[in-house]
């Protein structure tokens, strides 16, 4: 490969990938479901965007567990993820069912999640997560570009998600930092970079973050 080579153009050994769906590793993102239902919890209008950004960082936690970083299988289009959280927020036994969510199953108390692949050309997936009962949701686009930089690999994550509080009226519109594989001939590691914008035009609150990435000297 040569560098700076567009990583979809050219096909991948079995060994670097993770057994699982790219639609699968966007529900990583709900990994700490208390957090995403918390941030309705709070009075104000500040209070509630410093949760939306405690939650917003929290997420990255599930996917920095595996050691090794490895790259999730490219899902075919029309595909589809769905999961649920039970959070556990109801002592009542007569929880209601919430049919028309995301997971017909699911009680209106529970994070639901689903995920579809809604282009091959680019290879954009589609997401929604909702908690009726605290009447909070979310929904994005993404899709990915890699690169090949010679020792390491960049994922560029393309796109946004808006977290919605219904009773407030407030949308929070957020952007995803890049992820890269370093020491692919070696001993790999992973870490995020770049930068990230949090936005609530209601309100006026934003949050500017950068990630910032190991500085690797050569001598």
């Amino acid at each position: 490969a040569r560098i700076s080579m567009d990583l979809t153009k050219i096909t991948l050994p079995t060994f670097i990938l993770e057994r699982r769906s790219f639609l699968e590793m966007l529900a990583d993102f709900l990994a700490h479901p208390d957090e995403f239902v918390n941030v309705t919890d709070y009075q104000t209008p500040r209070d509630r965007f410093v949760q939306v950004v405690k939650w917003y960082l929290s997420a990255f936690h599930a996917g920095r567990k595996s050691p090794v970083p490895k790259k999730p299988y490219n899902p075919i289009l029309g595909e589809t993820f769905q999961c649920l959280y039970d959070i556990g927020s109801s002592s009542s036994s007569n929880t209601t069912i919430a049919k028309d969510g995301p997971v017909p199953w699911a009680s209106d108390d529970n994070v639901t999640f689903i995920a579809e692949q809604t282009s091959h050309h680019p290879p954009i997936a589609s997401f929604y997560a909702e908690c009726p009962a605290k009447r909070i949701q979310i929904d994005g686009c993404l899709w990915t570009k890699s690169k090949f930089l010679g020792l390491s690999v960049a994922v560029h994550m393309i796109g946004d998600a808006t977290l919605t509080l219904l009773d407030h009226d407030e949308r929070y519109v957020m952007t995803f930092p890049s992820a890269y594989g370093r020491s692919i001939l070696g001993v790999p590691w992973f870490e995020m970079g770049g930068k990230i914008t949090i936005d609530c035009e209601k309100t006026g609150y934003s949050a500017n973050i950068e990630f910032l990435t190991k500085v690797c000297l050569v001598f």
